[in-house]
């Protein structure tokens, strides 16, 4: 019985360094659990901090480039104002040009009909007093020609010889011009 009260003891005493041999291992696998957890956590927490940092960086500079892009659009906008002032002036410019271009055209045209009425008139009387004091011709002789030069539409100048027999038609056609 002493032997049997022995092992009993003695197999209480193992038992008691086993279950402690077990709780030894799992508390330090426990422990290298947590001191891994805890490498993790701080990796993470570094992670977090350089992500941080970068959305710092970049909210500062999608700050900067706001502003830079509200300086470009009211730039911008102000330059699209006076490209349109611009295009406004030239057009009313042009069609002044047109305008003045147009009304030089009519007054040199009004002028070259003016000089030719007026102008055959005036060779006429030339050629007739000219005539009458070469040959005292007749008053029949009044008749002459007179050259008028037009301007074709291919800016062409063209001469035609008309003659003039009435000398009145010609001094009321010249003041029908004129007026």
């Amino acid at each position: 019985m002493a032997t049997s009260s022995r092992r009993k003891k003695s197999e209480k005493a193992v038992q008691p360094r086993k279950e402690d041999a077990f709780l030894q291992r799992y508390n330090v696998e426990l422990l290298k659990c947590i001191d891994d957890m805890k490498l993790k956590r701080d990796e993470v927490h570094r992670d977090i901090l350089t992500l941080s940092e970068e959305q710092h960086k970049l909210e500062y500079d999608v700050t900067h480039l706001t502003g830079q892009l509200a300086r470009v659009n009211e730039s911008l906008c102000k330059k699209m104002k006076q490209q349109t002032e611009c295009d406004e002036l030239l057009r009313e410019y042009e069609e002044a040009f047109n305008k003045l271009l147009y009304g030089q055209q009519t007054l040199l045209a009004n002028v070259r009909r003016a000089v030719n009425t007026v102008a055959p008139s005036v060779i006429l009387e030339e050629s007739e007093a000219a005539s009458l004091s070469s040959r005292q011709a007749p008053r029949s002789s009044r008749m002459s020609v007179s050259t008028r030069a037009e301007t074709r539409a291919d800016g062409r100048r063209d001469s035609r010889r008309e003659s003039r027999t009435d000398y009145s038609h010609q001094e009321s056609r010249a003041e029908s011009m004129i007026q």
